[in-house]
């Protein structure tokens, strides 16, 4: 495992957390896909910055609950459950500010959230956090925090799951939402799913060694997902401006 940078700089030794450094590369490369698709690049930029804010504060205090620590953001843990749902509450506000169309702001942040994700996961990996449950195959991986035997390496089972959901994501819908919907569905089944392989030391439950925290929140995600995909043009105001796709 990478945990750490270390370097001199000025005669101080200075130290990196990888882990820390993969959540920043995520959010840039987020940023700049968010970008490459803005019509007004100060409403995109606004975006990012909230959304960034959002689900960091947002996985840190989903952490702070379960765990207790200092309710700060860069002391402490990260829940991904948290961060995706402080994302998704910044991405929605900004829309009501900026009189733009929610649904179509989805549409841009959540294949730049996929992105983000699977940046951060290869810095858990990294970071040796997060691993999964005992495995016998040829790619387990023995973390030197936890010893043998080899564990399945889950963070890059979901950096890569991530970033095939953002490939198979259309550039482009012609109903505004369609894009988030096929993304949030996708990444609360893979979710689902891939929590099955987590370690138990490593996830909260909520039903003891059947059901965890991230698999109920994933699942609400999907289903949130699909309900607003049919509900959402009855309930959610028409977009006055569109504010984000132009390119």
């Amino acid at each position: 495992m990478f945990p750490e940078i270390r370097f001199v700089w000025l005669g101080v030794q200075v130290l990196v957390s990888v882990h820390g450094l993969s959540i920043v590369c995520g959010v840039v490369a987020g940023g700049v896909l968010v970008l490459r698709r803005a019509r007004e690049p100060e409403v995109a930029l606004l975006a990012v910055a909230c959304v960034a804010v959002g689900a960091l504060a947002g996985a840190h205090g989903l952490f702070v609950a379960f765990h207790g620590g200092e309710k700060t953001v860069w002391t402490g843990g990260l829940a991904s459950t948290g961060g995706i749902a402080g994302g998704l509450l910044a991405t929605w506000l900004v829309a009501r500010v900026a009189r733009g169309s929610a649904a179509e702001m989805l549409d841009v942040i959540v294949p730049a959230g996929l992105l983000a994700l699977g940046i951060g996961r290869i810095g858990c990996f990294l970071g040796g956090c997060c691993y999964g449950a005992p495995t016998t195959l040829p790619w387990g991986v023995v973390f030197p925090e936890v010893g043998l035997p080899a564990r399945h390496p889950l963070q890059l089972y979901s950096a890569v799951a991530d970033f095939a959901l953002l490939i198979a994501l259309p550039r482009r819908a012609e109903v505004p939402g369609a894009i988030a919907c096929r993304g949030c569905v996708g990444f609360g089944l893979v979710r689902t799913w891939l929590e099955t392989l987590r370690d138990p030391a490593t996830t909260d439950f909520i039903v003891r060694g059947r059901v965890t925290v991230p698999q109920v929140a994933a699942l609400l995600l999907a289903s949130g997902a699909l309900c607003l995909r049919h509900w959402g043009p009855s309930i959610m105001p028409p977009a006055r401006r569109n504010v984000l796709h132009g390119r």
